[in-house]
């Protein structure tokens, strides 16, 4: 009976972590990176199924001022990312909640430039939460 209990134990608290670990997931969407002038880049995610909760913009190099972000889904919807002007790798912005709840994103595009004072052109990483 203990070696019983002991493997329902087990079992549940394998359970637990695999869902608390799941929720922690984040891919990598995509990468670009961004010139001088006005640039209008797009982060396709290319006929992926996969539903996404949130998303995180990353910076590696450089700074980026932000003209507008956009994230289109599957469906034909869009959300407009409130991005702050400025980023950079230690200003990534924030966790941008996806309306609707884990939705299918289809691209994300972006139209900003890598600010003139930057040594290199700046480098952005999207990311969504699975």
């Amino acid at each position: 009976m203990t070696g019983l209990f002991a493997l329902v134990v087990a079992m549940l608290i394998g359970s637990y972590a695999a869902t608390a670990q799941n929720t922690l997931t984040w891919d990598k969407l995509g990468t670009e990176a961004v010139d001088y002038a006005i640039d209008h880049d797009v982060v396709a995610l290319k006929g992926s199924q996969e539903t996404y909760s949130a998303l995180k913009i990353k910076i590696v190099n450089g700074t980026v001022n932000v003209h507008k972000a956009t994230v289109h889904f599957a469906n034909g919807d869009t959300q407009d990312i409130d991005l702050p002007k400025e980023l950079s790798a230690g200003n990534d912005g924030k966790l941008i909640d996806l309306k609707g709840n884990k939705r299918v994103i289809e691209k994300v595009t972006f139209w900003y430039d890598t600010k003139a004072n930057s040594n290199e052109k700046a480098v952005v990483e999207v990311w969504g939460k699975v």
